[in-house]
């Protein structure tokens, strides 16, 4: 079946935007955070608020979406449109175990689930996992299941909103290469524009709602779409992507945080064990390896969200988090200037604003009335309101477009240059060099 999207207009986002998914395709939707990738997608699936205004035509097998009831739109949905959400975490119920997430994927349509606990095995997530609720599970894992979720019933076209964001290079990959194989048609939304690149047949860049550039790219790789490429955003984003370490001179510092023998992990599953390690005031350290390894739960440890099975971490000062979903940290209902002096009423947010970048954004905006790169800002200057000895970022360029992404980078990088540790997890290795002087390399965990 093929989709369809004609001179579609929503108040909010894209304007006038025209194309097709063939039957078998693979196109990708590229473009900086508020381009109107995810709202596009929205559109298709007909979840955008009520009030919102949309026009055009969106058919799929000449059936104009626009329009429809709830109840068509859900027998729609999962059948003939699968989705693989941006956050994996907001999509499952932590109530829930993960298994039964995915399992309902079968029942909402009426079906007894099959085949669950082998399509998971085939991403690299052991059957053991389905018993443990949301929070046990790492963000790739949780991706992983969600793109399980959406080919169950094997649907004409997926859609899927950065499906891949919170996965190591590797996994990235394969996962995406696994949703190509079992999906007729694919429409994928993302900023990993050199994994795209080489899925895909198509590549669509979207700036500020209008589609600027369609490029053939027949899964040639970034290369291919070097060579095509005719509008500025597209070389914007292309020169943006990450060539290797930035360097400085650096002397350490005091330590400031102290790992002896600890081990990690939930439940009875160690996931790091004996760990002995010291970060120092200005050190700029990178963790990285596969989903499901302990990158986020070390990182946790670090700051005193979790504490070790084993051991002892030892801490001189105040430990800031950065956490991987920028927007979900953030009081939706404060404006930005009050999120920043949250951790200190006493630092002064038009300061800190300067200090990451957000000069001339006012401090009465709402986190809705930013992009994501800005929101990411926010929570970097939240972080530094707070006088830490170390701050943790989880993923902190996981979301964002390559141009956003580098300048989100040099900020974190200028973090240390106060005496300020950071510690960075990240799956984007080629970014993470360039932030951090570095990297940790951890084994991965049992999946």
């Amino acid at each position: 079946m093929t989709l369809a999207i004609r001179d579609l207009t929503v108040s909010y986002g894209p304007r006038g935007v025209s194309f097709t998914v063939a039957d078998g395709e693979v196109v990708a939707l590229v473009g900086e955070s508020g381009s109107g990738k995810s709202t596009l997608i929205r559109a298709v699936l007909g979840t955008l608020p009520r009030s919102t205004a949309v026009e055009g035509a969106i058919e799929l097998a000449g059936r104009n979406l626009i329009g429809l009831s709830e109840k068509e739109l859900r027998a729609i949905r999962g059948r003939e449109i699968g989705y693989v959400a941006q956050d994996p975490f907001g999509s499952a119920d932590p109530l829930w175990t993960v298994g039964h997430h995915l399992r309902e994927a079968w029942r909402v349509h009426g079906e007894r689930p099959t085949d669950v606990a082998p399509r998971l095995e085939g991403l690299g997530v052991a059957e053991k996992w389905l018993g443990h609720r949301p929070n046990a599970w790492s963000g790739g894992m949780l991706q992983r299941a969600d793109i399980i979720a959406a080919t169950a019933h094997t649907p004409s076209v997926v859609l899927a909103d950065e499906p891949t964001s919170a996965l190591d290079a590797s996994s990235a990959d394969t996962a995406l290469a696994t949703l190509v194989a079992q999906t007729r048609s694919l429409l994928v939304a993302s900023h990993d524009l050199a994994l795209v690149c080489r899925h895909a047949d198509r590549v669509l860049l979207l700036h500020k709602g209008e589609l600027v550039e369609d490029i053939a790219v027949e899964r040639g790789g970034v290369t291919r779409m070097k060579q095509l490429a005719q509008h500025p955003r597209t070389r914007a984003l292309i020169d943006a992507l990450p060539t290797g370490r930035t360097s400085r001179a650096h002397e350490p510092g005091d330590v400031v945080v102290r790992l002896e023998n600890v081990t990690l992990g939930y439940g009875e599953t160690e996931l790091i064990t004996g760990l002995d390690w010291e970060i120092r005031a200005g050190d700029a350290v990178g963790i990285c390896g596969p989903s499901g390894s302990g990158k986020t739960t070390l990182l946790h440890a670090i700051a005193g969200l979790v504490q070790p099975m084993r051991g002892e971490i030892w801490r001189s000062g105040r430990a800031m988090p950065i956490f991987q979903d920028a927007t979900a940290s953030l009081n939706p209902r404060w404006p930005v200037g009050r999120t920043i002096v949250e951790p200190n009423r006493n630092a002064d947010p038009r300061e800190l604003m300067d200090r990451v970048g957000l000069t001339g954004v006012e401090l009465d905006r709402k986190p809705a009335q930013l992009s994501g790169g800005q929101r990411q800002r926010v929570a970097i200057a939240r972080a530094l309101a707070g006088s830490p000895a170390v701050i943790v970022a989880d993923e902190p360029t996981a979301s964002l477009d390559p141009t956003v992404a580098a300048s989100v980078a040099r900020t974190l990088r200028a973090v240390t240059d106060s005496g300020c540790a950071l510690v960075v997890v990240s799956h984007d290795e080629a970014r993470l060099t360039q932030i951090v002087d570095r990297v940790h390399r951890l084994d991965p965990g049992p999946a």
